[in-house]
């Protein structure tokens, strides 16, 4: 399950897996919070000092990019978010956003960790509503400088990784007035400290403490108080203010320009996405080499029992399902077609959703199929359930990015064709044909949209306020019809050796999702009473299909095909459960 775009970067894979096996990465967890952000920071220096990538391959070789950040994952959830805070958020803005005078400034410190960064968009009254931010940008035209301020408590910069301890520096996001005219969100870079760590004159800054988990970062609120900046310390590659003062932007409308602003900046929500798929294999790698394993009751291992099936086989299969949907979208933002952009941010909205969301419940479900097990620390499924349950509210609340997914669907309703109710099969077992299980997600997809549009046209936007419900299941409607689309492509193309077990993998994904929101299926007439009971049953055929054969071995490969060495997994559990 290697990634075949990413085949020519694995050596920076191969490497950073490698420097795993240092002290300096093993886990500790009696460690201080104080002493988990410096342990964080050192092992951050270790990777920047190996040269495997550079704030440059944000722009030139994203994939190489992104490879690197998603396996540090693997290590370390917090040692991933503050690299990732580092070099994506804030050296990933200054490379989309800045220009040349900004990529000559600030790259080499960025890349040796000379410079930390942080990202301030944020704020402690505006997470999802950007465009709301209250941070001031205002130009001093004889001094030649932007003076950033932050007006009240609810303007002040909230959460920011890396802020409270180790960041010199900002990419600031903040509303641009010139000359009397608001012209939206603009960004800033701004030093927040010296190189002996203290503050820079108008800076504030807080620590905003401990956390339910990803405690090696240190996250902070900041007030700006008239900081100034110098004017080419604006991102201007969408917009420019000469020395008058006088603006401007090929984008003449705020709202344009602020979209074409951010959507610059989705490589973070794919990073975010595959980490959270990334986690979801390590615990069900974890927990299902310890339920093939753990017997219980007498000499039965605890997975040979139909309800630990049900449990971890369908999150296998819906991991399998986002992995190879990332996949696809990564290859897609490698060709970067101006025609795609819109694609690129709806998907990776309802993939960055539906992988996070996934991932919650899969480490939920890995930690109870581990009994107390599953608690233990050294098994770490517990320690990236906390660190990771950020994923579904940053780079996006998850509810608000499923909204702009069905927004993207109902903008586009009048303009699409009908789809038509799926013939019924006479016989139950044919509605597990991949076509015609991809008929019916095609179908709830359509039927969603008609529904919640007919009501916009009647109600404007009370319309759609009233149907947020259904507006949030059109958004999983769409990312599932996608996800089971892709699947059944790569089935169709797979090395016939493994095309079996991904067929079956397809199988229970459909199967599973059809379960979940087996009422909505039902009501639209998609599947008849014979049918909508068959779901379970052959769910279940297919999850002891799967696990019964070879006597799970095959079970093991697939864990086994996600790539993750056992050097990396530390939980002693996935190796032998009377040892610990």
């Amino acid at each position: 399950m290697h990634e075949s775009y990413a085949a020519r970067h694995m050596h920076v894979r191969e490497k950073l897996l490698e420097a795993f096996k240092d002290p300096l990465f093993q886990p500790d967890y009696y460690l201080s919070i104080p002493a988990y952000r410096e342990l964080t920071l050192q092992r951050l220096k270790l990777v920047a000092d190996m040269k495997l990538f550079s704030v440059v391959d944000y722009v030139e070789d994203p994939m190489k990019f992104q490879i690197a950040l998603e396996t540090l994952a693997w290590c370390d959830y917090s040692l991933s978010i503050k690299a990732g805070v580092h070099f994506s958020l804030c050296g990933g803005t200054i490379a989309k956003l800045g220009t040349a005078k900004h990529h000559r400034k600030y790259f080499k410190g960025i890349d040796t960790l000379t410079l930390p960064g942080c990202f301030g968009m944020t704020e402690l009254g505006h997470g999802s509503n950007v465009m709301g931010i209250e941070t001031t940008a205002m130009y001093d035209r004889e001094k030649k400088e932007f003076i950033i301020h932050t007006p009240s408590d609810e303007a002040s910069k909230f959460w920011i990784g890396g802020a409270a301890l180790h960041a010199k520096i900002c990419t600031v996001f903040a509303q641009l007035t010139i000359n009397g005219k608001q012209e939206g969100p603009h960004a800033f870079v701004v030093h927040l400290r010296d190189d002996y760590g203290h503050l820079s004159p108008g800076v504030r800054i807080e620590d905003n403490g401990p956390k339910m988990g990803l405690n090696g970062v240190d996250n902070g609120r900041i007030w700006f108080n008239h900081v100034r900046v110098p004017k080419d310390d604006l991102l201007d590659a969408f917009a420019t203010v000469d020395d008058k003062g006088n603006y401007c932007s090929k984008i003449q409308s705020v709202s344009q320009r602020f979209a074409v602003t951010v959507g610059a900046l989705t490589a973070g929500r794919t990073i975010i996405a595959q980490s959270a798929a990334d986690a979801s294999k390590l615990g069900l790698i974890i927990a299902i080499r310890y339920s093939l394993k753990r017997p219980q009751f007498g000499s039965k291992p605890i997975m040979e029992y139909l309800t630990h099936r049900l449990r971890l086989i369908p999150c296998l299969a819906s991991t399998v399902a986002w992995h190879l949907a990332l996949q696809h979208l990564k290859m897609i933002a490698i060709h970067n077609k101006p025609e795609d952009s819109k694609l690129l941010h709806v998907m990776s909205s309802g993939l960055k959703s539906a992988a996070t969301w996934s991932r919650v419940e899969t480490l939920q479900i890995c930690r109870e199929c581990c009994g107390g097990q599953g608690f233990l620390a050294k098994n770490r499924i517990g320690t990236y359930k906390t660190d990771c349950d950020v994923d579904v509210t940053f780079e996006g609340d998850n509810t608000v990015l499923m909204q702009q997914v069905a927004k993207y669907l109902l903008d586009q309703a009048s303009s699409r064709k009908e789809i038509p109710l799926p013939k019924r099969s006479p016989r139950d077992k044919d509605f597990l044909s991949p076509d015609h299980l991809l008929a019916l997600f095609e179908y709830r997809e359509w039927q969603l949209t008609s529904a919640i549009s007919k009501d916009m046209k009647e109600k404007g936007q009370d319309g759609y306020d009233a149907n947020l419900d259904k507006v949030v299941r059109l958004g999983w409607a769409y990312t599932e019809r996608m996800c089971l689309e892709l699947f059944s492509q790569k089935v169709n193309s797979a090395d016939h050796r493994i095309q079996p077990v991904l067929a079956t993998l397809m199988k229970i994904f459909a199967l599973s999702r059809i379960e979940k929101d087996l009422g909505t299926f039902v009501v639209l007439g998609t599947l008849g009473s014979k049918c909508a009971e068959g779901v379970r049953e052959q769910l279940i055929s297919h999850c002891n299909g799967l696990v019964d054969a070879e006597d799970g071995s095959i079970l093991l490969q697939v864990c086994d095909a996600f790539g993750l060495p056992d050097h990396v997994l530390h939980a002693p559990i996935a190796f032998n459960w009377s040892k610990l």
